[in-house]
């Protein structure tokens, strides 16, 4: 195994809202076998039967792996990372894993609503083990479609760091009437913004964004104010509102047990693997494909006063990442000594398996993750390294077969295609003649 140098700040115990933190790098894992416990409660059609998930995991005899998650994706936050991790930790280990019902959606219902026809039914009346499409969190119908022992989890990013990425990523300006206007040449429009966003906001038009796709589609993805706390079911009528955002975050807290902080994301995912009792295989992920960090083309040049003015207007968003950001850290302070010592290790495994993926021309043979403290033994192959960098589309089209095996039929148009079908088809020597004759 090749050991590179992983040094980095150590963690903060105190770290102020008011502290705009870097972007994350990201990187990712899974493999030998035991049971996996699925805890069936009063009704054994509640999730997958426990004796049908054998699953790759070492026994330690300290704890029992947990199989049902709902994550939260939040917008911008590096939640695609953690979301493909779960589609393939589902595929892998034979659970129900929730799927929208029309082929190619990126959420499932719409802005908090779910209804019976937006997804697709588990068959035997089966719950769902996992989710990780996009959707607003709704306490009540969670809890009638999930496993009545599932866990919360989702990921936070420092606010400002967050809005920056999103006008970046969805070139949000676009919904503001007059502000690239305003905006010198060579300087991020999201600093125009920030200058003034209680006066911008009202001005915003989702629909002046990309106006060629589905209105429903960009409301629920497109966001400026509160996108975090929105995304985690806040109304907008209560931003305003501080009794009412802190009772919301109040029931966030209780809700969610374990909130991933996207500034340390190593540690964070280290922090699920202790707590779901997964693999060290289970949470790797690959450089590369993945990565937020992103250098933006222009120059965003934020004032103190900015940022004072924008946690302001983001009363939210601020309140909710800096309580989870203080809990994360009191977490990470009460694990064993040797977590900071996981972690190190868990960043050279991420460094090694993306350098063994990215080079698919000299390698030979499969790249072995060698037994550690906090893992087994475990190989890396060229099928692995795909999937590692597989998005969406590539674990949905596996799990709808996969629903389709176990007796449902209504699964949309399921498509697998091999290697030889990616190709280009050859153009007819007929079309080609006249061609050369035009």
């Amino acid at each position: 195994m090749i050991f590179m140098d992983a040094s980095r700040p150590q963690l903060k115990q105190n770290v102020s809202h008011h502290i705009a933190l870097q972007d994350f790098q990201s990187q990712a894992s899974v493999t030998n076998s035991t049971q996996w416990d699925v805890t069936l409660l009063s009704d054994t059609k509640d999730m997958t039967d426990a004796s049908s998930v054998a699953l790759s995991i070492p026994s330690n005899g300290t704890c029992r792996p947990h199989v049902n998650v709902a994550f939260m994706k939040v917008h911008k936050c590096g939640s695609s990372l953690i979301f493909h991790m779960l589609l393939r930790f589902g595929y892998e280990h034979n659970l129900t894993v929730a799927l929208p019902r029309q082929v190619g959606l990126e959420f499932i219902g719409s802005l908090g609503t779910i209804k019976d026809d937006d997804y697709l039914h588990p068959p035997g009346g089966k719950r769902w083990n996992i989710f990780g499409h996009h959707a607003f969190y709704n306490r009540t119908r969670f809890r009638q479609l999930m496993a009545p022992n599932t866990r919360y989890v989702a990921i936070l990013r420092e606010p400002l760091q967050r809005v920056q990425s999103a006008f970046n990523y969805f070139r949000i300006e676009k919904g503001f009437p007059g502000l690239a206007k305003q905006t010198p040449k060579g300087i991020a429009p999201v600093t125009t913004y920030l200058d003034r966003p209680k006066y911008w906001d009202p001005l915003f038009k989702v629909e002046l964004v990309s106006p060629n796709k589905p209105l429903a589609l960009m409301r629920e993805h497109v966001c400026v104010r509160n996108c975090m706390a929105r995304d985690l079911g806040l109304a907008e009528r209560d931003y305003d509102n501080h009794t009412a955002v802190e009772e919301f975050v109040r029931g966030i807290e209780n809700d969610f047990k374990t909130m991933l902080i996207l500034e340390y994301l190593p540690e964070s995912l280290i922090l699920l693997k202790r707590r779901m009792c997964w693999t060290l295989r289970d949470i790797i992920y690959t450089t590369g494909r993945h990565s937020r960090n992103v250098k933006y083309t222009f120059k965003a040049s934020i004032t103190d006063k900015m940022k004072s003015t924008f946690y302001e207007h983001n009363y939210a968003d601020v309140l909710l990442y800096t309580r989870f950001n203080e809990s994360f850290h009191r977490q990470i302070s009460q694990e064993s000594a040797d977590f900071q010592e996981e972690v190190n290790h868990f960043r050279r495994v991420i460094s090694d398996v993306s350098k063994y993926c990215l080079s698919s021309k000299t390698r030979k043979g499969n790249f072995v993750v060698e037994k550690s403290r906090w893992n087994d033994a475990f190989s890396v192959g060229s099928l692995l390294c795909v999937q590692l960098r597989e998005h969406r589309t590539y674990w949905d089209k596996f799990l709808r077969l996969r629903y389709r095996q176990t007796g449902y039929k209504d699964v949309g148009k399921v498509v697998v295609h091999s290697k030889k079908s990616r190709r280009k088809p050859k153009k007819s020597r007929k079309r080609r003649t006249r061609r050369k004759r035009g």
